[in-house]
């Protein structure tokens, strides 16, 4: 791979909404419907739109993961809340995800957080449970049609 090719993390910008939403919902596209009903992966679709995008980049700190100026993956710090970590299906399982954790709680320890919390879906609590990350809680969202939505929330200390 040529330093080109290679990905660098960069801060959020007001032109990467569309590329980012679309490369969220692409992700939940392939990756949630073997994991969840159609009713969660319309939920998650609607969860991740423009306007909830834009108010957690203005509420903390939104990343992008950018390589030769696509938009391959993304994570979001909200106080000591990790949120909206997505990677493209074709970077998955080469670091990137792990990349972008890794720069979120540095950030997250800059700001003197001692733990961070995320809500984790199924295709992602494994990712999450190799990075150390701890489950508190199983829970679920009920949905439509007597549906739910089951995730996890997850907590890991910064000491």
């Amino acid at each position: 791979m040529t330093n080109e090719d290679q990905p660098s993390i960069r801060p959020f910008h007001e032109a990467d909404l569309m590329p980012l939403k679309s490369m969220i919902h692409r992700t939940i596209a392939v990756c949630y419907p073997g994991h969840y009903c159609i009713e969660a992966v319309r939920f998650f679709t609607n969860y991740h739109d423009e306007q909830a995008i834009r108010r957690d980049a203005k509420a903390g700190c939104t990343v992008v993961l950018d390589r030769a100026g696509r938009v391959i993956g993304t994570g979001t710090l909200v106080c000591d809340e990790i949120k909206r970590v997505f990677v493209a299906p074709m970077a998955q399982r080469h670091g990137a995800g792990r990349r972008i954790m890794e720069y979120l709680e540095e950030m997250a320890r800059s700001l003197g957080a001692t733990t961070v919390r995320l809500d984790a879906s199924l295709p992602s609590k494994v990712f999450y449970d190799k990075l150390g990350y701890v489950t508190m809680e199983k829970t679920f969202l009920p949905l439509e049609n007597d549906r739910r939505l089951d995730f996890f929330r997850m907590q890991r200390s910064l000491l």
